[in-house]
């Protein structure tokens, strides 16, 4: 099925690339600006909720999530309905065929490199998030309600979303037993947001802050 991976590295980036927090901050300021040029110029929830307030943050942070976990969802659906072979083996799940992967991949680099801003976005946290979800759905709905606690406690996203990949990763494997290949899967994804994350951080200039009235 080579059509159905193009189709899946097509459909993820365009899926990923909507930006997201970009649009929001034009929206709530009513006005030209940049988000990339505002707070620490990181396209994405935490940087609208610290210039435009916790409801745009939220806004912007479930769309992201969205635009990782939608891709994922709708290439299985698409291949459950045209594929004619049954797994096999319990260790082949089909979050973990191949059009999903790719789907996944290619809507967390849309997040991180939209072609629209010039492949300058955000650092793909959320969007790790929604792929992971999808991948791992029970043990990330499992550990929701912690990491919330956790979030309304530390006031952190950064704390938060690293203990609902690492929870989750962990719960997967010790109380539903999910394959290791979707295991190993899910650690890359974290493991790409980190390294991004702290790209971002060391080599991006950081710009002045020029905070808008909340909304």
């Amino acid at each position: 099925m080579l059509w159905l991976s193009g189709a899946a590295l097509l459909f993820g980036y365009l899926v990923g690339s909507l930006p997201t927090a970009y649009l929001a901050a034009r929206c709530a300021a009513q006005r030209a600006t940049d988000i990339r040029e505002l707070g620490d110029g990181n396209v994405g929830a935490g940087n609208i909720g610290r210039i435009h307030g916790r409801w745009w943050g939220a806004g912007v942070g479930a769309v992201d999530i969205a635009k990782g976990a939608a891709p994922v969802f709708a290439i299985n659906i698409l291949v459950g309905l045209i594929s004619t072979d049954a797994p096999e083996s319990a260790d082949v799940l089909p979050e973990l065929s191949g059009p999903g992967i790719l789907a996944g991949a290619s809507a967390m680099a849309g997040h991180i490199w939209p072609v629209w801003l010039r492949f300058r976005g955000g650092r793909g946290a959320a969007t790790a998030l929604g792929v992971t979800g999808a991948v791992l759905t029970g043990p990330v709905l499992l550990m929701s309600l912690p990491a919330l606690v956790i979030l309304l406690t530390t006031r952190s996203t950064t704390v938060t979303l690293a203990f609902i990949y690492i929870a989750s990763i962990i719960v997967a494997k010790a109380i539903f037993d999910i394959s290791w290949s979707t295991i190993w899967y899910c650690v890359a994804i974290f493991v790409t947001v980190g390294v991004v994350h702290f790209w971002t951080l060391k080599f991006r200039p950081n710009p002045s802050v020029e905070s808008a009235p909340a909304g």
